[in-house]
């Protein structure tokens, strides 16, 4: 008699938690993952992330002008996204305006530390500086100086466990200057640099249909 009591209260509860509670229907027990969040300036604005990889959910939140400030200041919008990872590619327009080394390399800093507080789950992947050509923008600290800030972000991205992809050397010639067939004004990339750009990203991507 208990067990027929037993069973009939188990039919009810099910019937009134519905489909989701028998699994058929309603929101799954794991979350699908998140999108793949591309946060930078005008460099990664120029970009068509979704047509470069047509496979994953992508989320272009570069913004023209931005700095590391900028980027600090808009990461309530990458957190909302919760996004499986993250490739932060950030500081050529601080490096412009004047900023110096500790200042940027600080300015990284904040930002992964934010970022590690309220999405430790996002793989962050931080892109390197990316060379420019010093005779369409002359007066500037040389590329020597960008290389150098790399290096530092590379080796604290390391000491963190994050990744490191270095992509000055993909665009850069043997004078460390950016390509003249990568850029039209020296700083802004072509579609032939976003094709660069996007095949060193490749192996750090799930397969298509993994997102």
């Amino acid at each position: 008699m208990r067990l027929v009591k037993a069973a009939a209260g188990l039919a009810l509860a099910l019937a009134l938690a519905g489909p989701a509670a028998e699994g058929g229907g309603g929101e799954s027990m794991t979350s699908a993952p998140g999108p793949t969040v591309f946060l930078g300036d005008s460099l990664t604005a120029g970009q068509d992330w979704r047509r470069a990889f047509p496979g994953l959910t992508t989320v272009n939140l570069g913004l023209s002008g931005d700095t590391c400030a900028g980027v600090w200041s808009r990461l309530d919008e990458a957190a909302a996204l919760n996004p499986a990872r993250i490739f932060l590619q950030i500081g050529i327009n601080d490096f412009l305006r004047g900023a110096g080394f500790k200042e940027i390399l600080n300015g990284h800093r904040r930002i992964w530390d934010e970022l590690a507080a309220r999405r430790p789950q996002a793989r962050l992947h931080v892109v390197s500086l990316l060379p420019y050509l010093e005779s369409a923008l002359p007066g500037l600290p040389s590329n020597r100086e960008i290389m150098k800030l790399n290096q530092a972000l590379a080796v604290e991205a390391g000491r963190r466990g994050l990744v490191f992809i270095d992509l000055f050397r993909n665009l850069s010639d043997e004078d460390n200057q950016l390509r003249p067939e990568y850029s039209s004004d020296g700083l802004h990339l072509t579609p032939r640099a976003y094709r660069v750009w996007a095949e060193a990203l490749r192996p750090h991507l799930p397969e298509a249909g993994d997102h």
